[in-house]
């Protein structure tokens, strides 16, 4: 998708989504004011966005961040002579490839046009206007996110003006990121604390859809990210002092539909309710190189320690054809018309504890990082930890964080981008594979389509 082609004036026929899109889509090529002048189609085209996200290859498809990430780094490995997922895994991806760019700005652009036509409309209610704007907010930080972490320098568009948006040049990481921050402190005030349904006015048990403490969440990777220790721990703590809503759970049950660990969510994409990286991943025959080409990575074993319940609960091992294959089986596949395969979560409460340990680390309250770090190793079966100085604790908490969060959106990637050590484990990895690695593939490159459009866009080194 061309950053052109996302400019239309407001492009509702999405996919639909059962349970966001309860009140039904309207059509296309209706005018913007009557999109926007009563609750249902105002909802309707934010749920929209969501079944975007969904169905998009953003979270599900088989070329997710989850599975790209993992590929493209030291999580996941690839059966020999499948073509699909090569240069992912052999990190020697070009300018046609571009993992992510288009759709993470389709996002962008529909947010922008739905937060023009809430602000435009004199007849949706109040509270239904501001939740959707501020549904609408944390996404497009959620997207931008995702674009400054993988592509660096970004074009920053706020507007669905055609003539901006293909004449924008690539803005600072740091700008990019006070708008991320902008963006989720009006959706921390704007969100409802309870989870909302379709209609953005209903209160529901299914966590689907931001709620307030979502974009708390958001905000304490963020300011991690940045290196704002006060602030990610400030967000954190607003995040895990709702011990009525949320709470760590037994790795058997972190996974499924009801899980009070989960933040926020996303409904299986297909209409089998099967999630559709977890049917990529749970091998029960062994890989193939046509439907099932990826397992995990032997190294990632060696990382848990003795005793860890997360190893034995969240990793299978397939030996059915002489081979022994270890996978991610932290969604159980279902198979049946009453049940169907846990919801994918996107922020759950075990990283929030992870980011206020590291701040905790680095503002020297070393018991309160031990203290956060030990919640989620005694909820694992493990003794309480040995660290009792920052470096101890941060080396501590990367270890938690790889082997808590694996095949996870990214974060064991971004993780060593952030740590500042991917060259080094890169250059390692590519030796292994017998392919070379290069500090440009830090970044994933911008599609060539685009830079043909916008003369103002240049391309990331060496691509």
């Amino acid at each position: 998708m061309r950053i052109l082609f996302l400019c239309c004036l407001l492009s509702c026929t999405f996919l639909s989504c059962r349970k966001l899109i309860e009140v039904g889509e309207p059509t296309d090529k209706i005018v913007r004011g009557e999109v926007y002048s009563t609750n249902e189609n105002a909802a309707a085209v934010m749920a929209g966005i969501y079944s975007y996200v969904n169905t998009s290859g953003l979270s599900a498809g088989g070329k997710g961040i989850s599975i790209f990430c993992g590929l493209y780094c030291d999580e996941l490995e690839l059966l020999e002579g499948n073509q699909e997922f090569q240069r992912c895994y052999e990190n020697t991806l070009t300018a046609d490839d571009s993992p992510f760019w288009g759709q993470l700005y389709y996002c962008v652009q529909h947010c922008n046009l739905l937060l023009e036509g809430l602000h435009a409309s004199k007849t949706l209610d109040a509270a239904v206007k501001t939740q959707l704007a501020g549904e609408a907010k944390f996404i497009r930080a959620f997207c931008y996110f995702y674009l400054v972490n993988f592509f660096g320098d970004v074009p920053l568009l706020t507007t669905s003006d055609i003539k901006t948006n293909t004449t924008t040049a690539r803005s600072d990481t740091g700008k990019v990121y006070q708008q991320i921050v902008t963006d989720l402190l009006d959706a921390e005030t704007m969100l409802k604390a309870a989870y909302l349904a379709g209609d953005a006015r209903t209160e529901v048990s299914q966590r689907l859809r931001p709620n307030k403490w979502a974009a708390s969440a958001l905000l304490a990777r963020i300011y991690m990210y940045r290196g704002n220790w006060v602030a990610a721990e400030e967000h954190a703590n607003k995040v895990i002092a709702q011990n009525s809503l949320y709470k760590t759970g037994a790795p058997q049950d972190v996974f499924l539909a009801n899980s009070k660990e989960l933040i926020w969510g996303l409904e299986n994409a297909n209409t089998t309710g099967v999630n559709e990286d977890a049917a990529l991943l749970f091998l029960e025959h062994g890989p193939d190189q046509e439907s099932q080409p990826l397992f995990l990575n032997e190294q990632l074993l060696h990382f848990f320690e003795r005793g860890d319940q997360r190893m034995t609960t969240w990793i299978g091992k397939d030996t059915t054809r002489g081979s022994v294959y270890y996978y991610p089986k932290k969604y159980h596949l279902v198979e049946n018309e009453t049940s169907r395969t846990p919801y994918p979560a996107i922020l759950r409460l075990s990283e929030v504890f992870l980011i206020r340990a590291e701040a905790k680390a680095y503002m020297n309250d070393f018991a309160g990082a031990r203290a956060d770090l030990n919640v989620l190793r005694l909820r694992a079966g493990l003794g309480y930890s040995a660290a009792m100085n920052r470096a101890a604790l941060l080396t501590a908490i990367e270890q938690e964080r790889r082997v808590e969060l694996f095949t996870e959106w990214g974060h064991r990637w971004l993780d060593l981008k952030r740590y500042g050590r991917a060259d080094l484990v890169m250059t390692a990895l590519a030796n292994k594979k017998g392919t070379t690695w290069q500090s440009n593939k830090l970044l994933f490159p911008i599609p060539h389509g685009d830079i043909l459009l916008n003369h103002n866009l240049v391309q990331n080194k060496g691509y």
